[in-house]
């Protein structure tokens, strides 16, 4: 390889390490997008949309030479586009904003992935995914721009100045440590139903700290679907609740909100099928995640029936 293919691979190599320090930022920051958008601090929104702007731009000075890189180039300015209105104005974020602005993420994440699999992104499958990807941008983009468009939220008390709630994190554990028993049981509905009332006892705890008592009640509509499985609701339900209590007890209400795995638990209704289309990556094991995310126990099982099934033929 000549000294400048050599040196062109070793910016290439620094550039795809850097993008995954930027992916982090903006996965973290997109897990608490609710609290971030309502903390006057806007030091976490300005980072995901900076995270946006230099993978465009280290994208940008290097697809010349290597033009898969344009489509990595094109969706991470689609995101720096919708995450504009983010950066400045604290403003309400809902669920639908929190699951558009995820799928977005996942696509630039997929883009990169592939990028690095020894395969390689190719040209035509790097515009194929912007192309399919284009309405999701363009509807994260205008969703976003209206809810910036609204009375901004009531600006929250940020870490330092939020009231503590003292011993909350020993009074929630001890109501989570029979739920955690209750959750290794064998599946029933009057189990399932113990489990609800134990989870509903938490909101005596934190009273009137509003985004400690939506974290309860999300969580007690995730024990009380009955499709979720006890493994689902112990992997997410009591770490979430474990760490939103210790954040009430620190005094860090603002930090307090429930995921989009906890919302998708707790809302049990079924999507429209658009909303369940989902993108492949080319690394095997980030195809697992991305199943896991997306599917439950039970659909779980039937997708690994039908591969079963389809290797055999």
């Amino acid at each position: 390889m000549p000294p400048d293919q050599q040196q062109y691979q070793k910016i290439v190599g620094y550039f795809m390490e850097e993008a995954g320090e930027h992916l982090e930022i903006m996965e973290q920051g997109l897990k608490r997008l609710p609290a971030v958008m309502a903390n006057p601090d806007r030091e976490e929104a300005i980072a995901i949309y900076r995270a946006a702007h230099t993978i465009k731009g280290g994208a940008a000075m290097l697809m010349n030479q290597n033009p898969s890189l344009s489509s990595i180039n094109k969706v991470a300015k689609s995101l720096e586009d919708c995450f504009k209105p983010i950066k400045d104005t604290p403003f309400q974020v809902d669920a639908t904003a929190q699951t558009l602005a995820n799928k977005a993420y996942e696509v630039l994440k997929n883009l990169i992935s592939r990028a690095q699999s020894p395969g390689g992104l190719s040209p035509q499958m790097g515009e194929k995914i912007v192309t399919a990807s284009a309405p999701l941008f363009e509807k994260l983009q205008t969703h976003l721009q209206t809810l910036a468009s609204r009375k901004a939220a009531p600006a929250q008390p940020t870490a330092a100045t939020a009231k503590p709630v003292p011993k909350a994190a020993a009074q929630v554990m001890t109501v989570l440590k029979p739920m955690l028993q209750g959750l290794k049981q064998p599946e029933s509905a009057a189990s399932r139903k113990q489990i609800a009332a134990l989870c509903g006892r938490l909101t005596k705890v934190g009273v009137g700290v509003d985004s400690w008592q939506t974290l309860v009640k999300t969580a007690y509509g995730a024990i009380a679907n009955p499709n979720n499985s006890y493994k689902d609701l112990a992997n997410t339900v009591i770490k979430e609740l474990k760490q939103g209590s210790e954040f009430l007890e620190a005094g860090k209400a603002n930090e307090i909100a429930p995921s989009p795995a906890l919302q998708q638990l707790a809302s049990g209704a079924a999507q429209p099928a658009a909303a369940q289309e989902i993108t492949i990556p080319a690394d095997p094991k980030e195809v697992v995640k991305v199943l896991l995310k997306t599917f439950n126990k039970k659909q779980l099982q039937a997708i690994a029936q039908l591969l079963i099934k389809q290797i055999k033929s």
